[in-house]
C-alpha cells in the first residue's frame, strides 16, 4: 500500500467537488457549435467520438479515485470504496440523462457502460493505492 498525500480533509473536498464540477460543465455543454460559442464549446463540440468515449473510461475511473480518497475519515474501507463508487456511477447516470436535453448531446447506454466500467477501473486502483 502507498501512504496517501498529506493533504487536509478541507483540500481533499475542493479538489474533488472542483472535478465534479468539471465533469458537469463538460456534461452539459451542447455538442453543436454555433457562431459566437465560445473556443471551449467549439472543443467540447468537436473533439472526436473515440476521444470522448476514452474521456468517459479515464473520468470516471479518476472520479472514484478522488471520491475514495476524499471519503478517508470513513474507517470502514468496504463503505468507503462502496460510496466512492455509487456516487461517481449516479453522478454519470444522472448527467446521461440530462444529456438528452442538451443540444448536440446524446445520453448513451454505452456512455454509461463506459461510465461504470470506468468506475470499476478507477475502484481497482484505488483499492490498491489507498
Amino acid at each position: 500500500m502507498f501512504q496517501t498525500l498529506s493533504i487536509s480533509p478541507v483540500l481533499r473536498w475542493v479538489i474533488t467537488l472542483t472535478f465534479v464540477v468539471i465533469v458537469v460543465v463538460l456534461s452539459v455543454t451542447p455538442g453543436k457549435s454555433q457562431t459566437g460559442d465560445s473556443i471551449f464549446v467549439w472543443l467540447v463540440a468537436n473533439t472526436p467520438a473515440p476521444v470522448q468515449k476514452l474521456m468517459h473510461f479515464v473520468i470516471y475511473a479518476a472520479l472514484v479515485g478522488l471520491w475514495a480518497w476524499t471519503l478517508e475519515a470513513i474507517e470502514s474501507r468496504f463503505i468507503r470504496f462502496l460510496l466512492a463508487f455509487l456516487i461517481a456511477i449516479s453522478l454519470g447516470s444522472a448527467l446521461e440523462w440530462y444529456q438528452t436535453r442538451v443540444p448536440g448531446r446524446f445520453g448513451t447506454l454505452v456512455d454509461a457502460l463506459l461510465n461504470a466500467l470506468g468506475a470499476i477501473a478507477g475502484l481497482l486502483a484505488a483499492l490498491v493505492i489507498l
